[in-house]
């Protein structure tokens, strides 16, 4: 996953920044390594989730914002919910905690919370808890016209 990201910001000459450090599984880790490491921007959530019919979706929005089922069910069509860590592992190749906003087959759409844009720089994992990516807005936006999945647009009412 880190590596078919890392391409695709490369290929398509999007600027990113990239961060080493310890492993980071929680929003609390993260707020101490971007102040220790002083690199800013909105830090990004992404949930790998799956329809009744099988069909996986990954909802990318902001930390402390949550997915509301209604609206998701309102923008695909039917009811999700959030995968158990074993199918996340095998279909998405990361590990709980670090899911990628984009990277994934075709076969995976991505639900994205617009508020996302209201922020100058995106924070996320590249799908590894080691390294962390930073885009701009505009630098995510140009990513999510550049990738094949299918892109629904989450905007609660």
């Amino acid at each position: 996953m880190y590596n078919n990201i890392k391409n695709i910001l490369k290929e398509n000459n999007i600027k990113f920044e990239e961060y080493d450090h310890e492993p980071i599984l929680s929003f609390e880790k993260a707020k101490e390594v971007k102040e220790r490491l002083q690199y800013s921007g909105v830090e990004s959530k992404s949930l790998f989730t799956k329809g009744k019919s099988g069909s996986y979706y990954i909802f990318v929005t902001i930390e402390g914002k949550k997915l509301d089922s209604k609206v998701v069910k309102k923008i695909v069509g039917e009811n999700v919910s959030i995968c158990p860590g074993e199918e996340l592992i095998q279909i998405t190749k990361c590990i709980p905690g670090c899911i990628s906003p984009f990277g994934y087959e075709e076969s995976i759409s991505l639900i994205i919370d617009e508020d996302i844009f209201n922020h100058g720089k995106i924070i996320f994992s590249p799908g590894v808890a080691e390294k962390t990516f930073i885009v701009t807005s505009n630098g995510f936006k140009e990513i999510l016209n550049i990738i094949n999945n299918k892109t629904y647009k989450y905007i609660e009412d």
